[in-house]
């Protein structure tokens, strides 16, 4: 230990005859141990070397402490030393004799005086109860003090009698009976290198007290229960007694709940077929086959074999349902079903997903080879006519798509988009056809997902801007009008075009939100042009056939010119064919009602559609724009050269104004200029700009082309 090897130096600058340095060492060692008060060093025959006190007074003599020495050298442990006279020890100071050794054996000794009060002053902390004690042995195992709960005891003031027992182990636990027979709980330790035993003891009757206390409250609680327990068992008897004629009853509601019982588990078992069957087709149903999908998959992980997700949607199946019903419907769905099942392995997995949907997987095929035969088979199958459907004879024919574990997907949610991806490719070539999945069929149709999930939120926060494209009138070559085109500011796409995410808006209906947003912005900017002083040239925005269709639209488009104080000649409608395909009546209604509140209405991509001049004139359409398909090659195609010259003649008797879309070259201009067309409209005099540049061309509104 520390304090020893310092003590032997010191002792070994003693016996070198440096003794004034060896004083002033030990006096600061003992200031930095508080725990220490003076020091003795013997030579091997008892005689004093040094003390770190003079006027240290305890009566030991050479013979005594060579008496220590020679015990020492038979235990080879220190020991507390006693003095022949006891009474003039003081108790609180308990001495300890330490030998002093060198590899030739023991060569003196040195005494520590221990202080016990500065020792357990150390434990005053400590909760020991109370009846708790802290002792201090000596190696004879008698008490030097203790801590109680009362305070610091030194052996010469103890109260009690020390505790009987024998520590000669190490450390422990005992249980030891002091003079008053009253057992304690003692837990001992000895002091490494010192001659002292640490035990901490405390009365049994003390640790089990709580213990005690909550077996008899427990024991009290139980009593109270029992006694409730008996009344309440009284109490039944009693109602047995009164009430054994309810028995037969009792007999009877049993049954009848056996009964019940039985009713339900046969309804349960009929509600887990339906939950996890198609009750058409009794194929597996989606939930059912997803679950088993994912078992096969997790053994396809460790079997390392091929399986196939395949797709299958019935060609015409709409148009079959709506023209012989769906009871005729449902009955080609159980055949197709039927075929299916014969077509595959009892290993693969036949399902339904709703309506004309079915969902089968190949499970442990060895190679991609051995797939196509097994469609193609299916595609012959189901292909073959369907007859005695209620007396009708049916024909019809599956796209398939396939996609293949693990190449295309690792989980059966990404086969089965995948396979989906790949049938809608299948229908899109043809009838009765199969595609396995291209990783290129995805990304376009979760593009349009995304987009589709966001427009609406776009809509909302403005994230549509819109562009502008000048037309020219091919007269003086001035700007006489303008065409607001819209363009989404995608925050990670950048800037989308039209032909990126109209198609999405008109399938999911966004397309009327998107018209409004459009009008409203227009109009926003009109006003804000006049509220500038910029001479305007009137603004043309597109309205899709769904807008049409509602026929509060001419009401409402109306209220929004009023609304930003525009008079009819500032904006213009321009439609397409489509408009009117469908709820034709409605469509020219908004139409006339625009048309004679000073709108003028252009019909755009004329000649893409089924428009006739000789139709065109019973609708409120002012404007035909002819479509760009007619423009590209005017100069080295005869025939386009003549139909556009032809329209423009024949519009012209009309009364209407002609506008020739995609305008690119000057050779294009010249063409139409020589035919007469009255307004012109593209990358040649300038494509669709943003607002800051649009205004260049309204404040100059003159634009001479270039030869």
């Amino acid at each position: 230990m520390e304090q020893n090897h310092a003590i032997e130096v010191f002792a070994l600058e003693v016996l070198s005859g440096n003794k004034t340095t060896c004083s002033n060492s030990i006096s600061s060692f003992l200031f930095g141990k508080r725990g220490f008060n003076r020091i003795v060093l013997y030579d091997s025959s008892g005689n004093t070397l040094y003390k770190s006190s003079p006027s240290y007074n305890r009566q030991l003599s050479p013979e005594l402490i060579a008496h220590y020495i020679h015990e020492m050298v038979q235990n080879n442990t220190p020991r507390v030393v006693e003095s022949p006279n006891a009474s003039l020890d003081v108790t609180w100071q308990i001495p300890i004799l330490f030998s002093l050794t060198k590899n030739d054996g023991i060569y003196g000794a040195m005494l520590l005086e221990l202080d016990l009060g500065y020792f357990l002053t150390l434990f005053q902390g400590i909760s020991i109860g109370r009846t708790g004690r802290i002792s201090i042995l000596n190696d004879q195992g008698r008490q030097l003090a203790c801590f109680e709960s009362g305070g610091l005891v030194i052996a010469g003031g103890l109260s009690t009698k020390p505790l009987t027992t024998s520590l000669q182990e190490v450390s422990g636990t005992v249980i030891v009976t002091d003079k008053d027979l009253k057992e304690h709980h003692l837990t001992y330790r000895h002091v490494p290198d010192y001659p002292l035993t640490v035990a901490v003891s405390e009365t049994l009757a003390e640790i089990n007290s709580d213990f005690n206390q909550h077996k008899n409250t427990q024991l009290r609680i139980l009593s109270i229960l029992t006694l409730f327990c008996l009344c309440g068992f009284y109490q039944i008897l009693r109602m047995i007694n009164r009430k054994h004629h309810y028995l037969a009853a009792l007999a009877i509601a049993n049954q009848e709940n056996n009964e019940l019982i039985a009713k339900l588990e046969k309804e349960h078992e009929n509600a887990v077929n339906a939950a996890s069957f198609d009750p058409l087709t009794s194929l597996y149903n989606r939930r059912l086959f997803v679950s088993i999908a994912q078992k096969n998959l997790c053994l396809a992980r460790r079997n390392r074999l091929i399986y196939a997700i395949l797709f299958i949607d019935l060609d015409r199946f709409k148009t079959i349902n709506d023209t012989l019903g769906h009871r005729i419907g449902d009955l080609l769905l159980q055949t197709v079903a039927h075929r299916l099942v014969t077509c595959t392995r009892n290993s693969d997995i036949v399902s339904r997903f709703g309506g004309d949907e079915f969902v089968i997987m190949l499970t442990e095929i060895a190679r991609d080879q051995y797939i196509s035969p097994i469609v193609q088979k299916i595609i012959t199958a189901i292909s073959e006519p369907c007859e005695n459907l209620d007396g009708h004879v049916i024909h019809t024919s599956p796209s398939i798509g396939v996609a293949v574990y693990p190449r295309d997907g690792e989980d059966i949610d990404s086969l089965l988009v995948n396979a989906d991806a790949a049938m809608y490719k299948s229908k899109q070539s043809g009838r009765g056809r199969y595609t396995f999945f291209d990783a290129s069929l995805n990304r376009i149709s979760f593009h349009e997902f995304e987009l589709e999930q966001r427009m609406p939120s776009a809509i909302t926060h403005d994230e549509f801007v819109l562009y502008y494209q000048p037309k020219i009138r091919l007269k003086d070559y001035r700007v006489v009008g303008l065409e607001a085109l819209i363009r989404w500011q995608h925050p990670d796409y950048q800037l989308i075009y039209p032909n990126d995410f109209i198609e999405t808006a008109e399938k999911t209906g966004l397309i009327v939100a998107l018209g409004n947003w459009v009008l409203e912005a227009a109009c926003r900017q009109m006003a804000q042009w006049h509220a500038d002083g910029l001479k305007v040239v009137p603004l043309a925005v597109n309205v899709s056939p769904k807008e049409l269709k509602d026929k509060d639209y001419s009401r409402h488009f109306l209220k929004t010119l009023k609304k930003h104080h525009l008079s009819a000649e500032h904006i213009e409608v321009e439609i397409t064919e489509n408009a009117f395909i469908e709820d034709k009546v409605v469509v020219i209604e908004n139409l006339k009602t625009l048309f004679s509140n000073g709108i003028a209405i252009s019909l755009d991509d004329y000649g893409n559609g089924f428009s006739s001049l000789n139709y065109i004139k019973s609708l409120p359409v002012s404007v035909i724009k002819i479509d760009r398909s007619f423009i590209m090659d005017i100069r080295n195609n005869h025939d386009d050269n003549a139909i556009v010259s032809s329209t423009i003649v024949l519009a012209q008797k009309l009364n209407l104004t002609v506008v020739a879309e995609g305008i690119e070259s000057h050779d294009q201009l010249v063409n139409l200029k020589v035919a007469g067309c009255d307004q012109v409209q593209g990358y040649y005099f300038s494509r669709p700009v943003p607002e800051r540049e649009i205004r260049e061309f309204i404040i100059s509104p003159l634009r001479i082309p270039s030869a």
